[in-house]
């Protein structure tokens, strides 16, 4: 018995968070403002850079973080930006034990 491919994806952020430290300071604004769930557009906007570059920040911080998504990308900067580390809960119901 292991974990799920899915449960290994969902934990991928926490483990991530030790590598934030790694981030250069620009990379750390976006990571930052990521966790407001904003567009690639409106990050732009707000650090007065162009969406490309938004997006090359964002590659660059999720191979540094070992991170494939967006999500996992949001998660971790909430959990940064919040002092969050709490690993998921995964609650399996793999019988009817319960079933009345």
């Amino acid at each position: 018995m292991g974990c799920s491919i899915k449960e290994i994806q969902t934990e991928a952020w926490v483990d991530a968070l030790p590598r934030v430290e790694q981030l250069t300071s620009r990379e750390l604004e976006v990571f930052t403002l990521l966790s407001h769930g904003s567009s690639n557009q409106t990050l732009a906007d707000a650090l007065f850079v162009s969406e490309r570059t938004i997006r090359a920040h964002l590659t660059s911080i999720a191979i540094k973080l070992g991170l494939d998504s967006r999500l996992q990308l949001c998660l971790a900067s909430h959990a940064h930006n919040h002092g969050c580390c709490i690993r998921p809960l995964h609650i399996v119901a793999d019988d009817n034990s319960l079933a009345a």
